[in-house]
């Protein structure tokens, strides 16, 4: 649903491969088997590793090659990480002391209770009075950004149908495709899952995600989903929201991770399809430090997108439908 997370991620990894090699937990993008080069396969089967086995790309490099991390069992067991360089070359076998598994798993328990009390009735029925998506057909958005025209084509997917385990609820997620254009070219299409709890936040579980370059397919950047590569599902909209608001949409890694905060609930927005008044304006600070900004209008949605300085998308059409 945002314009530059991906953009964000690209920023962070150039500032990782110019920088010095550091050890640290997992901060990549995680890997298909068959995109992992032969060369580092084969050095994972041969200390513990799997074809299941997890691995990501690192954003740093080593002797000017890629680095690679991938998650094994060593003989006694335990979880180990071993750092391999594109040629194969083991570089490091890591291990989690006790106190490092303690602070991990403490922090996980914390961000589950994010779910305490919680109670998702009928998560598909998105009414919430800024982002009522259940009545959603499409919305048109049109503007600049980097210099650039982009189009958004954001169009609801009610007959595609995912379902979310959020602690002992399955939670049943409504989709929504955002096609997204650059002067005219095709450069993402990403579907995003969302769901409503019974006091009315919006809820966001995450987005498949097919980067486009020349009419093909060239990557998944920014693609994440709740209980897969986060325990933490992000909020997109508070129920009632009020200014002092804060929440987290995205909270998956260092490359994927949005904070917003309500900074307005008086905006007056003008946009090719209307003029909006008493809008929610949320800010939104991306991984990369850069501050982004969307207005959310009653009984519309979102009706603005602004990326500073100068870039701003405006709604240019809303087409409802019966709410199922």
């Amino acid at each position: 649903m945002k314009i530059s997370i991906h953009r964000a991620a690209t920023i962070l990894a150039a500032i990782a491969i110019n920088g010095v090699l550091t050890f640290g937990s997992f901060a990549g993008k995680t890997q298909k088997w068959e995109d992992v080069p032969e060369a580092v396969r084969k050095t994972i089967l041969g200390n513990g590793g799997t074809e299941k086995s997890r691995v990501d790309l690192e954003g740093k490099r080593s002797d000017g090659k890629s680095v690679y991390e991938a998650e094994v069992k060593d003989k006694d067991g335990s979880i180990a990480d071993l750092v391999i360089t594109s040629n194969g070359k083991l570089v490091k076998t890591k291990h989690d002391d006790a106190a490092d598994a303690a602070a991990e798993k403490a922090a996980g328990a914390k961000k589950k209770d994010i779910l305490a009390g919680v109670k998702f009735s009928h998560p598909r029925d998105i009414t919430n009075p800024f982002l009522p998506l259940a009545s959603l057909k499409q919305d048109i958005l049109e503007g600049t950004e980097d210099g650039k025209k982009v189009r958004i084509e954001r169009t609801m997917k009610p007959d595609i149908h995912k379902t979310f385990q959020m602690g002992a609820q399955a939670v049943e997620a409504l989709v929504m495709e955002d096609r997204e254009f650059e002067d005219g070219e095709l450069t993402e299409v990403t579907l995003d899952y969302f769901a409503q709890s019974d006091d009315g936040t919006v809820w966001y579980l995450g987005e498949d995600v097919d980067e486009y370059k020349d009419g093909k397919v060239s990557g998944h950047s920014g693609a994440w989903l709740y209980g897969k590569d986060t325990q933490t599902p992000g909020v997109i909209l508070p129920g009632k929201p009020k200014v002092g608001d804060r929440f987290k949409s995205e909270d998956v890694s260092a490359t994927i991770s949005e904070s917003d905060e309500v900074v307005s609930i008086s905006e007056t927005v003008k946009t090719p399809a209307g003029i909006y008044h008493d809008c929610v304006r949320v800010r939104e600070a991306l991984a990369d430090g850069s501050i982004e900004f969307k207005c959310y209008a009653k009984g519309v949605g979102v009706v603005q997108e602004q990326v500073p300085p100068d870039g701003d998308v405006l709604l240019k059409s809303h087409t409802t439908t019966a709410a199922k």
